[in-house]
C-alpha cells in the first residue's frame, strides 16, 4: 500500500468522526433550545389570545348589553330567559371565531362560566373562565396552590363591581399559576 492511499483512508475516517461530533453538538443545542422556544411560544399565544378576548369583550359591551353578571347556575329556577352577560358572552365565545381559544398547556377549548374556579378534573385548565368573584380580580388574584394548577394557561374574564364602579378585567394565568399582565380593564 502506498503512502498516498494510507493518507486518503486516514482523511476519510477523520471526516466521519468530525461529522458525528457536529451531529452530536447540533443535537445538544436543539435539546436545550427547543423547550425554551416552546415555552416562549405558549406565552406569546396566551398574550395574543388575551388581547383578542379583550377586543371581543369590548365589542360585546359596545352592543350596550346589560352589564349584570349572573352565572349559569345562579339563574332563576324557572329559567326566566335572562339574557345575562355571562351566558350570552359564553355563547358568543363558544360560537364563531371566538370559539377557537385553546389553553396551550392542556389543549382544552372549554369555556367555564362559574363564580368559583373549575373544581372537577374534566373542567380543569379551561381555555376561558368567566367569573364575578372579586377574589379573582386582577389586583386581588392570589389563588391557592390547587387552583394555580387548575388555571394555568386559562384566559380569565372577571366582572368586578367595586364602590359603584363596574369593570370587566381580562387577563391570563401563566404557567406558574400567577397572573400575567392585564390585557384590558374595561369600565361598564
Amino acid at each position: 500500500m502506498t503512502r498516498q492511499t494510507q493518507q486518503r483512508r486516514s482523511d476519510a475516517g477523520f471526516a466521519v468522526v468530525q461529522t458525528l461530533i457536529v451531529i452530536a453538538i447540533v443535537g445538544l443545542v436543539a435539546a436545550l433550545g427547543i423547550p425554551a422556544f416552546a415555552s416562549q411560544a405558549k406565552k406569546s399565544a396566551l398574550r395574543q389570545n388575551a388581547e383578542s378576548l379583550a377586543l371581543q369583550v369590548k365589542g360585546y359591551l359596545a352592543l350596550d348589553l346589560s352589564p349584570a353578571y349572573v352565572a349559569a347556575g345562579d339563574q332563576t329556577a324557572s329559567g326566566g330567559g335572562q339574557g345575562t352577560v355571562s351566558t350570552v358572552l359564553t355563547g358568543a365565545l363558544r360560537n364563531g371565531t371566538a370559539g377557537r381559544f385553546v389553553n396551550p398547556f392542556s389543549g382544552s377549548r372549554v369555556i367555564v362560566c362559574e363564580s368559583a374556579p373549575p373544581a372537577s378534573a374534566s373542567r380543569a385548565r379551561p381555555a376561558v373562565w368567566i367569573t364575578d368573584d372579586a377574589h379573582y380580580a386582577y389586583a386581588a388574584f392570589r389563588p391557592s396552590e390547587a387552583t394555580k394548577s387548575q388555571l394555568a394557561g386559562t384566559l380569565v374574564v372577571v366582572f368586578v363591581a367595586d364602590a359603584g364602579v363596574s369593570t370587566v378585567e381580562v387577563f391570563y394565568v401563566d404557567a406558574a399559576g400567577g397572573r400575567a399582565p392585564v390585557a384590558a380593564a374595561l369600565a361598564l
